[in-house]
């Protein structure tokens, strides 16, 4: 199913505009997409600095998409190396 299928498909079930659906499913990305990237990670935050973080944004039916310390710390390394 393409991404217009979809959004005939819940705009019939539910009533709302083509319009509508297409722009609140692209802000919804949009603003998980702006917290991701307003997160300070590419900084050489401490341990206790990267903790006060909440890096990590559960989307329903997806999952979560977050990064560990360990992760944080691994991916630092690698590009300072």
């Amino acid at each position: 199913m393409t991404y217009e299928e979809m959004v005939i498909k819940v705009s019939d079930s539910t009533g709302l505009s083509k319009t509508l659906v297409d722009k609140t499913y692209k802000t919804y990305w949009r603003t998980v997409r702006e917290y991701i990237e307003s997160l300070p990670l590419k900084q050489n935050l401490t341990k206790e600095e990267f903790l006060e973080l909440k890096p990590n944004v559960n989307i329903p039916s997806i999952g979560k998409f977050y990064v560990t310390l360990g992760g944080y710390q691994k991916a630092k390394h690698k590009k300072f190396k």
